[in-house]
């Protein structure tokens, strides 16, 4: 265990270290400093100790403005000069947009075969989700976001159902090929659990992928952290009033830890 658990509370591993966004630590030392510069209008001491913080918090966490990494890259997207980030300006998707091409199976028989296989239950007015596939997919979420680089990405490649060449952008999966297609880490990792999961569950191949996506409807840990899930809204897990999305009064599940939305209601 460390010796320092307030420090420990404070590190957002998925947002610094190798995972680390140019465009959001650029954007966070202008804002620091900006605000360093407006304080030392009134006194230098109070100052020096604002900057201080604020740059021991960009080196723990990746950023000090709530929902910084969802809209820098955005902001960098349109600037003349490039910050070497490379994820797109836009909402990202789902694992089963990678099967784009084909006609892939109907909402209605997703859900029949996730309640033939015993994985959706109901009680005649309620669905839920079985106790011992909710188990081991989170178990095996745990196993995806402690992997290494190399092995969360070989195993997001063998979850899509198509052939793409799959790489890592700081808090985003491409997946290139025909159609390239972004996806969140937390996205990536809940989807991959589940069609891994659901393949011990003897799922059809051709309905996992599609029923990736629905499930996340039904997680209760965070994909991305392992906090708990709980419904909240865009303006409330992202940051400020107004939020940095066209409507941020959209009802979503998202990490009451880390703000992570793992998907829109």
């Amino acid at each position: 265990m460390s010796s320092y658990p307030l420090l420990d509370r404070l590190r957002r591993p998925e947002y610094t270290g190798q995972n680390r966004c140019r465009p959001c630590t650029v954007l966070n030392l202008v804002i620091i400093a900006a605000v360093g510069v407006v304080v030392a209008v009134w006194n230098t001491f109070a100052a020096v100790l604002v900057v201080g913080v604020g740059l021991a918090l960009l080196a723990l966490r990746g950023y000090v403005v709530p929902g910084t990494p969802r809209f820098a890259p955005r902001i960098a997207e349109r600037l003349p000069f490039d910050f070497g980030h490379t994820g797109p300006p836009r909402e990202t998707e789902t694992l089963s947009d990678t099967d784009a091409g084909t006609d892939g199976p109907d909402s209605e028989a997703v859900l029949e075969s996730l309640v033939e296989a015993g994985v959706i239950e109901g009680d005649g007015e309620q669905l839920f989700l079985n106790d011992a596939f909710r188990e081991a997919w989170t178990d095996r979420m745990a196993t995806l976001r402690t992997a290494d680089d190399s092995e969360l990405l070989a195993r997001v490649e063998a979850a899509a159902p198509a052939d793409f060449e799959v790489q890592l952008h700081d808090d985003l999966v491409l997946l290139a090929g025909g159609r390239d297609v972004w996806v969140r880490r937390a996205v990536a990792i809940a989807e991959t659990a589940a069609v891994e999961t659901l393949e011990d569950w003897e799922l059809p191949e051709a309905i996992r992928v599609h029923a990736a996506q629905p499930l996340r409807n039904f997680l209760e840990t965070c994909p991305v952290c392992g906090g708990p899930v709980r419904e909240s809204t865009r303006k409330n897990c992202c940051g400020g009033p107004g939020s940095v999305y066209e409507n941020p009064e959209q009802p979503v599940l998202a990490c009451a830890d880390c703000g992570t939305v793992v998907i829109e209601l």
